[in-house]
């Protein structure tokens, strides 16, 4: 079983998490919440190479009772820190096991944008914002099973249900069908009548 997990994405940060701490240490103080421990993650070399510097929030997310509420404040978080570090940042609470996400998305003088719900759609909305392959994301929340959530979204459309089945082979054409061939026929053979015209 995965755990709930809090990560912070942020824009051009030169390692400075000693700001990024006071930052959530102001926030969480004004929501009543206990500062969480913030360290730097290893993260895929797509997001850097995007430039995103990836943090993750631990002892945020998935504690019981009223300690457990950092994730609700999602937004308040991500507009601070915004605010303190001048640039863009979005912040993904992933519950996996849940198949649940809330993403916030802030940057500097533009409104912020926010979703929650399925976790695969909120992966792939996160994704979109940062720029980057949805499967960048899945694999830095963990690899099998959001990999397995992404095959199966692959695999959805129109052989759901139906296996490695082919397709069926289309029906004889019946009377309808061989009227509007015809037509269509005959309207070719006029067209290439008036385009020979032309040319004279």
């Amino acid at each position: 079983m995965s755990h709930p997990r809090l990560i912070l994405f942020l824009s051009d940060v030169e390692g400075n998490l000693t700001a990024l701490r006071q930052t959530l240490r102001r926030v969480c103080e004004e929501v009543g919440q206990p500062t969480p421990e913030v360290k730097w993650s290893q993260s895929a070399s797509a997001l850097s190479d995007a430039g995103w510097h990836v943090a993750e929030v631990q002892g945020a997310a998935g504690r019981k009772g009223k300690d457990a509420l950092l994730e609700e404040h999602l937004d308040k978080v991500v507009q601070a820190i915004s605010q303190d570090f001048r640039d863009r940042v979005l912040g993904l609470y992933a519950d996996r096991d849940n198949s649940y996400a809330r993403v916030c998305f802030s940057a500097p003088g533009r409104p912020s944008k926010a979703l929650e719900g399925e976790f695969l759609d909120v992966l792939r909305q996160s994704a979109k914002w940062l720029e980057v392959e949805t499967t960048v994301l899945a694999r830095l929340l963990g690899n099998n099973p959001a990999r397995n959530l992404l095959a199966a979204a692959v695999d959805f459309g129109e052989e759901m249900g139906k296996g490695t089945e082919k397709p069926a082979p289309p029906a004889e054409p019946d009377e309808d069908d061989r009227f509007v061939e015809a037509k269509l026929s005959e309207a070719r053979e006029l067209m290439q009548q008036y385009l020979s015209l032309q040319r004279k």
